[in-house]
């Protein structure tokens, strides 16, 4: 059953951005920046594509060399499993570009994996499945890159986005168990520590830390309740968590579920995987020691594209970035270099 509900909640939650990449190599970009603010991309190659073996990439993450890992929906199962079960999501790993994707993780208990991270020596997958675990209230499963079986940690989180953080510690979104409220927690030696728990958070989901520790994360609904909730660029924001302090960082745009966020390497630029006013897949850039500046809009021949975006992770050491399409051609994972 749980599996049925699997293929309707992933593409109920199919949202934002899906070529905007196009952009990043030399296509014009709208901007409410000066022009010299260039988004900080210079390339753009598909590093998996092949609906015959998977479709609608949520998130991915790079590896070394060529490799990628991602979450997606397995098209290699079989008719008699397809019948039985429904479709099923799986962990891929993909090692070149010219490689064959293949599951390193694949099963029932995997059920509505929304975001996927890497440990810094890439041999251990972090995904986080918001209906999985035992009691079908969220897991954080750690998959071996090499093979092997993985193995659950912080279960009953509800856990919708996963980020490796200062000193190696996991940081990911979720809802607290016990208090019943939303917010952002850091999986440390096998237990969950609060970061932050509560208003101003509705529905957190994507996370980036800063080298020093302060922890941004975008909530998708922000603004529910408040006027002008309506308004798509009055939904979504970013809140910076400092010292248990929680504020808001930068707002006025739209993301879909979960919400996609990113760094650069220097820190300079939070990206955000949003839409536009007309739900058209809209990428923002704000500069992080000014957020409240307008961001860096970037519209084209992408914004055609509605609703298909997933994750945006960038590597550990580069401006190396990965994205998930849930629609190009198929199903898309990207390679982004900066």
């Amino acid at each position: 059953m749980r599996n049925h509900q699997l293929s309707s909640a992933w593409r109920a939650t199919a949202l934002m951005t899906a070529l905007w990449l196009q952009a990043c190599s030399g296509d014009e970009a709208t901007s409410a920046a000066p022009a010299e603010a260039a988004p900080p991309f210079k390339s753009l190659a598909a590093a998996a594509n092949a609906p015959e073996s998977f479709t609608e990439p949520r998130a991915g993450v790079p590896l070394q060399a060529e490799a990628v890992a991602f979450i997606a929906l397995d098209e290699s199962m079989s008719d008699a499993d397809m019948a039985e079960s429904g479709p099923r999501a799986a962990v891929f790993l993909q090692e070149s570009a010219s490689a064959a994707p293949r599951a390193l993780f694949s099963d029932e208990a995997l059920v509505s994996p929304l975001d996927i991270e890497a440990s810094r020596d890439g041999e251990t997958l972090f995904v986080a499945d918001y209906a999985g675990g035992s009691e079908g209230t969220g897991v954080i499963w750690m998959v071996p890159v090499a093979g092997g079986q993985a193995t659950a940690a912080a279960e009953g989180w509800s856990p919708r986005s996963v980020t490796l953080g200062d000193g190696d510690r996991l940081y990911f979104s979720g809802i607290d168990p016990e208090l019943g409220e939303p917010g952002v927690f850091r999986l440390s030696a096998g237990s969950v520590e609060p970061v932050f728990v509560g208003a101003p958070l509705v529905d957190p989901s994507g996370i980036a830390v800063f080298a020093d520790g302060r922890v941004l994360v975008a909530d998708t609904r922000l603004f529910d309740g408040q006027a002008g909730a309506d308004a798509v660029g009055s939904e979504a924001g970013v809140v910076i968590v400092e010292d248990g302090r929680a504020e808001i960082f930068a707002t006025g745009f739209a993301t879909g579920f979960p919400a996609g966020i990113a760094l650069t390497l220097d820190e300079s630029t939070l990206i955000i995987s949003g839409q536009g006013p007309d739900r058209s897949d809209t990428v923002y850039l704000f500069g992080t020691n000014d957020p409240s500046a307008p961001p860096l809009v970037v519209t084209d021949v992408f914004s055609a594209w509605q609703d298909s975006s997933g994750g945006l992770k960038r590597a550990h050491g580069s401006n190396t970035f990965i994205w998930a399409s849930l629609a190009a051609n198929g199903g898309t994972v990207f390679r982004i270099e900066g």
